[in-house]
């Protein structure tokens, strides 16, 4: 076989596996870096840019055994995504999980612990898709990755009839959002912190 033949080809969108969950958290790292929320919980450069793929690996332990978590083929733009009913961290999840929250946000667990309670009070209740995160690794911004890997799964939704819903934590994107068929339902203001802007898409037949 030739060495052509075994290059994925560029619409090729791959399933995150127990070997790509590296690659995956750095690239979503690194595209996270200036996120809004990301360094109102971190604020300082050098603990965000250390700390910032431990939050990945951990939310990808978290979603992986749904099977929603996409990637492009050269690591270039991931997606995690959580099924129907699968949206939110459980009491379980935070317990199991709560050295690891230290370790990242020391004492400041507490406070990112209430923000997610305040940005779960508003989550729709309706069935549907969540886009938990979506990242570009900078490099690979504005070349259409993040299309790519965000139209993988909206085919399946659209598929199964259901509606689809994300949080943006940058204005800038939601035009991007929009192209794709979501519209913004509010905002969630975090106490001395950003906005994030909710976003719900319905299914296209």
């Amino acid at each position: 076989m030739s060495e052509a033949a075994v290059i994925p080809q560029p619409g090729a969108i791959c399933r995150i596996t127990a070997a790509d969950v590296a690659a995956a958290s750095d690239t979503l790292a690194r595209a996270f870096l200036d996120d809004p929320v990301m360094m109102h919980f971190l604020p300082e450069d050098a603990e965000r840019t250390a700390k910032l793929p431990r939050i990945f690996r951990l939310l990808l332990k978290l979603a992986m055994p749904h099977a929603l978590c996409h990637i492009t083929p050269g690591h270039e733009s991931a997606a995690i995504w959580r099924p129907p009913g699968k949206w939110h961290m459980s009491l379980w999840d935070y317990l199991a999980n709560g050295p690891e929250l230290l370790g990242i946000f020391s004492t400041n667990v507490f406070n990112v612990m209430a923000t997610m309670d305040r940005v779960e009070k508003v989550h729709p209740r309706e069935p549907h898709f969540y886009l938990q995160v979506l990242g570009t690794d900078p490099p690979h911004q504005g070349k259409g990755f993040a299309g790519r890997v965000m139209r993988h799964q909206l085919a399946v939704c659209d598929a199964a009839r259901m509606p689809c819903y994300l949080e943006s934590s940058k204005e800038t994107n939601i035009p991007v959002y929009r192209s794709l068929g979501f519209e913004v339902s509010g905002e969630i203001k975090i106490p001395e912190g950003p906005i994030l802007w909710p976003m719900w898409r319905t299914a296209r037949k």
